[in-house]
């Protein structure tokens, strides 16, 4: 899947040294798009999940198949500054009915910063609303990945 990337600085007027520091542009950059790999339904639809590990997950009623990956990010900015990692939502389009890529989970911990260098990298998961008789065959799409200061 790819992903499409929204970069978003937020810088604060504060006299605080350590606040005044965070003030580079951030870049992005995917490193790995997410696959779920192959994924059958055979009774009813449901939610697919692949965590920040790459594991895929399922409900009764689905078959899994194939490598799977994690999503892969990796991040540049300001030395030792904290930031926030959004997302937005997206969808999967191919041969059948679109499917909703939300609930994003990430390996970045509860307080992601930048290291010593100014660069973090991530790995990301989220869940795949497949649809009850979903249509087989190739899907792909994009969802937004945003990082703040």
């Amino acid at each position: 899947m790819r992903a499409g990337v929204t970069v978003a600085v937020l810088l604060t007027a504060a006299s605080a040294p350590a606040l005044a520091a965070c003030n580079n542009a951030i870049s992005i950059f995917e490193l790995r798009q997410m696959n779920y790999g192959t994924i059958a339904v055979t009774n009813g639809g449901g939610r697919v999940t692949i965590a920040p590990s790459g594991v895929v997950t399922a409900p009764g009623g689905f078959a899994l198949s194939g490598a799977t990956v994690a999503g892969n990010f990796v991040t540049l900015g300001s030395a030792n500054c904290a930031m926030s990692i959004l997302f937005t939502p997206g969808s999967l389009v191919g041969p059948g009915s679109a499917m909703t890529i939300n609930n994003f989970t990430t390996d970045a911990g509860a307080s992601p910063r930048f290291n010593g260098s100014g660069w973090f990298d991530f790995n990301v998961g989220a869940d795949l609303l497949v649809n009850a008789s979903q249509a087989g065959g190739n899907y792909s799409g994009t969802y937004t990945v945003t990082v703040i200061y």
